[in-house]
């Protein structure tokens, strides 16, 4: 490397900062340390008042448990009543639900009384087809007399209609002739 002529060079560059970075960890460790000093004083200052609470808060203490035992006894009967109330609340529900089940059941049971069973629907239905049948047999046979009594009228005025003719004819030559 060369050496430059207007500042320092790589080695004593480096010598440089590495003296800066020592001195600047020096006043870390000491900043640390002052920094331990004083968590460790507080430290001993929280245990010497907790060691004077317990001395002196063996009363309190008492009280302290005695307070929680009677809250939690609150909020162990609080518990119960509402478990109390929701057990009344569930009763109820069951009993509207069971006098709907009932008024369904009544219903089916009105059903069951008042609707015809399908045998007897199936019977009444036979009995019917077989009334609309005879009719319909009936009526066919009215309209086949009926056809054959026009039919017949047909056949008997083309008859005298015919011997009409024939009348006519023959007197018409009769008259020709005589």
């Amino acid at each position: 490397m060369t050496n430059r002529a207007d500042g320092p060079n790589l080695e004593q560059y480096v010598e440089t900062r590495l003296n800066l970075l020592t001195e600047q960890i020096k006043d870390y460790r000491v900043v640390f340390q002052d920094a331990q000093d004083a968590a460790d004083k507080r430290y001993e200052q929280r245990f010497e008042a907790s060691q004077n609470a317990i001395v002196l808060g063996f009363a309190g203490q008492k009280a302290a448990v005695d307070a929680a035992f009677a809250a939690q006894k609150e909020a162990i009967n609080a518990a119960l009543a509402a478990a109390d109330r929701a057990v009344t609340k569930a009763e109820l529900a069951t009993e509207k639900r069971f006098e709907s089940v009932n008024e369904f059941r009544g219903t089916l049971d009105n059903q069951q009384r008042t609707l015809i069973p399908r045998s007897e629907v199936d019977v009444l239905v036979k009995g019917l087809d077989e009334k609309i049948s005879n009719l319909t047999k009936q009526m066919d046979q009215l309209q086949a007399e009926r056809r054959g009594v026009v039919g017949g009228w047909g056949y008997a005025v083309g008859a005298a209609g015919l011997a009409l003719t024939l009348f006519s004819l023959v007197m018409v030559l009769w008259k020709f002739k005589g």
